[in-house]
């Protein structure tokens, strides 16, 4: 099961993800909750993926189908912490190369005031 606790740092939301981002979560709370801060106006949101112990390939969709509705709305998607497992994932699907990755949540916050 996957829990997300997000807080606003200025105007970029951080989420912090607890679990399993896998097939029989991509219909869940994620999705959801990354829906609520698009429909209330927040569309610079960090991902923390540090306690995120594993993503299949439904995970990595919904990151890729969040990412493109953030980016349509002048937003984008940034990740902190990916697991070693999670980097491997997303490099051999090309998509290291697609999302922005930072060392810290800080890193990923403040990436957003060069943009």
């Amino acid at each position: 099961m996957l829990t997300i606790t997000t807080r606003m740092t200025g105007d970029v939301a951080v989420l912090c993800l607890t679990g399993r981002l896998v097939l029989e979560d991509t219909d869940s709370p994620l999705r959801d909750e990354i829906e609520r801060l698009i429909r209330d106006g927040h569309v610079k949101l960090v991902l923390d993926l540090a306690a995120v112990s594993y993503i299949d390939s439904a995970g990595l969709g919904l990151l890729v189908a969040k990412f493109v509705s953030l980016r349509s709305r002048g937003g984008d998607l940034r990740l902190v912490h990916p697991t070693p497992r999670s980097m491997h994932l997303m490099t051999i699907t090309n998509l290291a190369t697609v999302f922005e990755t930072h060392p810290t949540e800080d890193a990923a916050v403040r990436s957003f005031e060069s943009h």
